[in-house]
């Protein structure tokens, strides 16, 4: 089944998945950079770097991965000193919607910050 995928999709189509790489490590690097959904860039990052290691590249990609877990850990602070200090508190975060999402009504939950 991967084989056929391979041949059939990615093989065909390199070019594509290829710019497709590339808006995906600028996306991450640009969020991780902005402190902008930080803890989603970080999971997307250490997906598209276990890929990496999976598929044999060596050199600084375990590192990465341990560095993207510990993002991931931390997104919470992290909210701090990014832009997520105003985005996470207007979207909210799972379980308790934002200003943006509540339309004023009731409790806001806790603070996110």
């Amino acid at each position: 089944m991967v084989r056929r995928f391979l041949e059939n999709v990615v093989i065909p189509n390199a070019a594509l998945f290829s710019y497709l790489v590339v808006l995906g490590e600028i996306s991450i690097g640009l969020a991780l950079i902005l402190g902008l959904f930080t803890g989603i860039a970080a999971f997307f990052g250490g997906f598209m770097n276990a890929s990496f290691i999976f598929a044999g590249t060596a050199g600084a990609n375990p590192l990465m991965f341990i560095m993207a877990i510990l993002v991931l850990l931390a997104w919470r602070t992290a909210g701090c000193w990014g832009l997520d200090r105003w985005a996470l508190p207007m979207l909210g975060v799972p379980g308790y919607p934002g200003s943006l999402l509540r339309g004023g009504r009731g409790d806001a939950g806790p603070r996110v910050t």
